[in-house]
């Protein structure tokens, strides 16, 4: 199933809302939707949030771009219910084997990437999705397709808030310039940047905006 966000726009309690176009994956039109039926869908049957690929207007439907399970909602829970998203590397600090503690912490110091949601009632971030080795930049992006929102990113030092998906690789590769060995100090290595904690992340992302262009 695929969405579609259309330019046109509808009234609805005083806002203006964009309408979704929603395909499933032979590509045969299901109707078109404001966020706030979205919203309903997606509470009531899981497929509405698992098997879409978000696109946006004009784009080709792509039925075999990967189809991905937000595993860390709660039962019942949806993109809908956040205002933001984010971005984190993060490690489990915990010495006992059989628990889990998962924090925050340096890029390169990770064991994988987790993406968190601010939710609007609680008023926290709470957990969305951990994600595999390379799918980083897609789960946000889809999520970013469905609600317009901006990204953060945060480690354990620096966070960079409110941003466009698509500049975040910008500020990614600034950083890394940043963090390398100037090219002409006796210690830089013509690999420095490809090597850096933060490449990989930065390619995840640009291969989803790639996929989008």
């Amino acid at each position: 199933m695929t969405l579609c966000n259309f330019s046109d726009l509808t009234r609805n309690d005083g806002r203006w809302l964009n309408l979704w176009a929603a395909f499933d994956v032979t590509a045969e039109y299901l109707g078109t939707f404001t966020l706030d039926e979205l919203r309903g869908k997606a509470a009531a049957d899981g497929k509405w949030i698992s098997a879409i690929q978000y696109r946006r207007a004009g784009q080709r439907i792509d039925d075999a771009t990967l189809t991905i399970t937000l595993n860390g909602l709660s039962r019942g829970g949806s993109p809908f219910d956040f205002t933001g998203f984010r971005i984190s590397p993060v490690r489990n600090e915990s010495d006992d084997p059989d628990c889990t503690r998962i924090e925050v912490c340096e890029p390169g110091e990770h064991r994988f990437w987790l993406v968190y949601g601010y939710h609007a009632e609680a008023q926290e971030w709470w957990i969305v999705h951990d994600c595999e080795a390379g799918e980083e930049g897609e789960v946000l992006a889809r999520l970013v397709d469905l609600t317009g929102h901006l990204v953060e990113y945060r480690d354990g030092g620096k966070a960079y808030a409110n941003t466009r998906l698509a500049d975040l690789p910008v500020i990614l590769a600034d950083r890394i310039h940043d963090e390398i060995p100037r090219q002409d100090q006796p210690e830089a290595r013509t690999d420095d940047f490809d090597n850096h904690p933060l490449i990989a992340l930065r390619e995840s992302i640009l291969d989803a905006l790639e996929r989008r262009a």
